[in-house]
């Protein structure tokens, strides 16, 4: 494997939990962050959706959806398409928390672009968030080794 290839993913990892560690004062893991922005970005869904988005057991998303429910960021109706199953939807506190934690982790990335990288390095930052969004997208080719694979240590770290 090519060593720069090593230590891009190094890299993106070490910025993944920097910019973690600046949230909003709330204690949500950052799987519930992401099912709320996952329901902030695509609206209302169902709960195997949510799952396969977040590439986790319909179980782990239940528990996800109960704890997020139970504090009053998600709520629940009945499928219009499928009474037996319920569409989950971000709430109005929902929103605002996700807002909150937001704002905090982009001003936290204002200042430190400010105050460390050049006008020609931040251009290149973009540039670089833009190429990681469109690796994101990319179909995997097969089965990684279960150490890199869904729901491996490594990538809780790098989840959004």
């Amino acid at each position: 494997m090519d060593e720069r290839v090593d230590q891009l993913r190094e890299d993106i990892v070490l910025f993944t939990r920097r910019i973690r560690t600046k949230r909003a004062g709330h204690l949500l893991t950052p799987t519930q962050l992401q099912a709320l922005a996952h329901l902030d970005r695509e609206g209302p869904m169902s709960a195997k959706t949510l799952a396969d988005l977040e590439q986790v057991t319909p179980q782990s998303i239940a528990r996800t959806v109960t704890m997020l429910e139970d504090a009053g960021m998600v709520s629940r109706t009945v499928d219009p398409q499928d009474a037996r199953a319920s569409l989950i939807a971000i709430t109005e506190s929902g929103h605002r928390m996700l807002a909150a934690d937001r704002a905090q982790r982009s001003e936290w990335l204002s200042a430190a672009l400010a105050d460390t990288c050049t006008d020609a390095e931040r251009d290149l930052l973009f540039i670089a968030g833009r190429l990681l969004r469109r690796l994101a997208d990319v179909p995997d080719r097969g089965r990684l080794p279960d150490s890199a694979g869904p729901g491996s240590r490594e990538e809780s770290l790098m989840t959004p």
